[in-house]
């Protein structure tokens, strides 16, 4: 099992050094990057060698990832870090489809990244939010892009706080699409979310989603689990008590 913190989670620590500096601290042998942080492939893999960290995943923009110069930059940087999953993570709200159709458009987009980025020996992933899960013509917009998009060509990080959120069953979603689930974004909901800061999460097992249930559950079919809060107050202590909590379960 590979136990690793999306950086995105302490972006107001300090700049790339601290953020590795932070998650090396707080338990974690591995984190999932945005992109290469604006350093060079050979500066970013070498960053992560001082602080004896492992690249599990990168998250990399879908601008980023048709633009072929990007793209090989960051296909650089997997070479050079051994990683080899590469997640596009985000649709700003002018990319997300208001149709059926639109659904399955950025599904065939995605699979013909996933099929370039497989010829360097990288795998690509897609991560979700919340929205993925409206109703379009008797279809969530997931099951559309994913219709589109053949699972040799796209797997998913599956970002089971947002399934929550969403109102459905992350557990129930996570093992429908099993054979694309390259990846878990672990986070918690806090009990009281609509009475505190944060942005609503929380520690992980701290809070609504049933990790103690979902881990064990998840855990034949993923080896990858990606602690991420959106907003922590305290990120030095949550980010070691939920490694801890991923930890003792997973390992």
């Amino acid at each position: 099992m590979k136990v690793s913190v999306q950086l995105y989670s302490i972006r107001q620590v300090g700049d790339f050094e601290a953020q590795l500096a932070l998650a090396r601290a707080s338990g974690f042998e591995w984190v999932e990057s945005v992109a290469t942080h604006e350093l060079p492939p050979t500066e970013f893999a070498q960053a992560l060698t001082r602080h004896g960290l492992r690249l599990s995943s990168m998250h990399a923009s879908l601008e980023a990832l048709e633009d072929e110069g990007r793209r090989a930059q960051l296909v650089r940087a997997c070479a050079a870090t051994g990683c080899r999953l590469v997640v596009m993570p985000w649709l700003p709200m002018s990319r997300r489809a208001a149709t059926a159709a639109g659904w399955r458009a950025m599904g065939e987009r995605l699979a013909t990244l996933g099929r370039a980025l497989a010829a360097d020996g990288v795998r690509l992933a897609y991560h979700n939010h919340e929205w993925e899960f409206l109703s379009y013509e008797g279809r969530t917009a997931l099951e559309w892009l994913f219709e589109a998009a053949p699972a040799g060509e796209l797997g998913w990080e599956a970002d089971l706080g947002w399934v929550r959120r969403a109102g459905l069953d992350p557990q129930a979603w996570a093992l429908r699409y099993a054979s694309r689930l390259e990846a878990v974004h672990a986070k918690d909901i806090a009990p009281d979310r609509a009475d505190r800061g944060e942005d609503g999460w929380c520690t992980l097992g701290a809070g609504i989603v049933g990790w103690d249930t979902l881990l064990p559950a998840l855990r034949p079919h993923c080896e990858l689990f990606v602690f991420e809060h959106d907003a922590p107050a305290d990120p030095a202590v949550q980010l070691r008590d939920s490694a801890a909590f991923l930890q003792s379960r997973l390992n």
